[in-house]
C-alpha cells in the first residue's frame, strides 16, 4: 500500500509534522526549528506542489504568476508573457526564463520595466549582453551603515582603478591588497584591503569603518560593479522616475486579472495545469483589451482615495 501516491503523501506529511514514536509509542509534534523549509514541506495533501509563501502582508499556499505586457501609448496593452512558478521561487530567479520565452516568440522589448525584486547586477549586464534589453528597475540601496548616513564614507565614494587593481579611499589612501575570490554563494568577487598604518591614524576613521583593523571592501566584477553603481545614480533622476511610472500599469493588469478572472484562485491541481489556467486567463484579457481598443474605450486612470485627492500637486 505504501506505493500508492496518496499513502506516500500521507507518510511524508507525518514525517514533516511529527517526531518518530518513542519506545512507549508516544508521538510528539516537531518543533518549528526541526520542520522542513517551505520549499520541501507539503502544505496541502491535495496539491503537493503548492507551497506556503509570504510577501509583505500577504500569506498564501499556492503558486506565483509573473506577467509581461506592452506599454506603448499608441496600441493596446497586450500581455505577451506568462510565467507560473512555485511560490517559493524568488522574483529575480525568473528573469532569464522570461527573456528566453519572449525571445522564442520574437517579442523581446528594447526596454523592460520591472519591479525591484527582479533587478540584480547580473540581470542588468546579462539582459543587455544576451538579449539586447535594457532592464529598467530600481536596485536596492547598499545596506551598509555608511550608506544610511550621508556624513559617512560608503563604498560608492571609493575610486576603483580596475586596470591597475587599486582602490583609492576618499582621503587619498590607496589599497595594498587586491584579491579575487569565490564567496560562499559561489560568486566571483574581489576583496580589497587597505593598510593598517594608513587607517589607524586617519582623522576620519570613525566615518569609514568600525573595524579595529583597516577598511576592507568586497567588489563585484567590473561590469556588475559599474552597472550597479550607475543604476543607483540614474534611478534618482527625474527622467528615470518619469519613465519608470509606466511600470505601474502592470499593477492594473494584476487587478484586472483578479477581479474579472479570479487570477488568485487555482481551479486545478499542480503547477502545469495552473500555468495552463493562467494562459487561458491572459488570452481572455487580451481579447477584452482588443475589444476595448477597437471601441476607442480609454484606459482607466489610477484611482485615488478622497484623502489622497487632498494632497497638493507639485509641478
Amino acid at each position: 500500500m505504501r506505493q500508492i501516491p496518496a499513502v506516500e503523501t500521507l507518510r511524508r506529511i507525518w514525517m514533516q509534522q511529527f517526531y518518530a514514536p518513542t519506545e512507549d509509542g508516544n508521538v510528539q509534534w516537531r518543533s518549528p526549528k526541526d520542520m522542513p523549509p517551505s520549499t520541501l514541506a507539503i502544505h496541502s495533501p491535495y496539491d503537493v506542489e503548492a507551497h506556503y509563501s509570504s510577501k509583505r502582508s500577504v500569506d498564501w499556499v499556492g503558486y506565483k504568476v509573473h506577467l509581461t505586457e506592452t506599454c506603448d501609448r499608441d496600441c493596446p496593452h497586450f500581455i505577451t508573457g506568462v510565467c507560473t512558478t512555485l511560490s517559493t521561487i524568488s522574483d529575480d530567479a525568473v528573469v532569464e526564463s522570461v527573456h528566453q520565452s519572449l525571445s522564442k516568440k520574437s517579442l523581446l522589448p528594447e526596454e523592460h520595466l520591472v519591479d525591484t525584486g527582479y533587478v540584480t547586477a547580473d540581470h542588468i549586464v546579462n539582459s543587455q549582453a544576451n538579449y539586447g534589453i535594457e532592464l529598467l528597475g530600481k536596485v536596492r540601496i547598499n545596506p551598509s551603515w555608511q550608506t544610511q548616513n550621508n556624513s559617512k564614507f560608503s563604498a560608492e565614494q571609493f575610486e576603483v582603478d580596475w586596470d591597475n587593481q587599486v582602490v583609492t579611499c576618499p582621503k587619498g589612501h590607496q589599497s595594498i591588497i587586491w584579491r579575487p575570490k569565490i564567496d560562499n554563494r559561489g560568486l566571483r568577487v574581489v576583496h580589497v584591503h587597505f593598510s593598517q598604518a594608513d587607517c589607524r591614524h586617519c582623522p576620519v576613521r570613525k566615518r569609514c569603518t568600525h573595524s579595529k583593523a583597516a577598511r576592507r571592501l568586497t567588489l563585484q566584477p567590473q561590469a556588475k560593479y559599474n552597472a550597479l553603481r550607475q543604476r543607483r545614480q540614474v534611478q534618482e533622476t527625474s527622467e528615470f522616475k518619469q519613465l519608470y511610472q509606466q511600470r505601474a500599469g502592470v499593477e492594473g493588469t494584476l487587478s484586472q486579472g483578479v477581479r474579472r478572472s479570479a487570477l488568485r484562485q487555482s481551479r486545478y491541481v499542480g503547477l502545469a495545469k495552473t500555468h495552463l489556467q493562467h494562459i487561458l486567463i491572459v488570452t481572455a484579457l487580451n481579447l477584452v483589451r482588443l475589444s476595448a481598443w477597437l471601441s476607442a474605450i480609454p484606459l482607466a486612470q489610477t484611482r485615488y482615495s478622497r484623502f489622497m485627492e487632498l494632497k497638493p500637486q507639485i509641478a
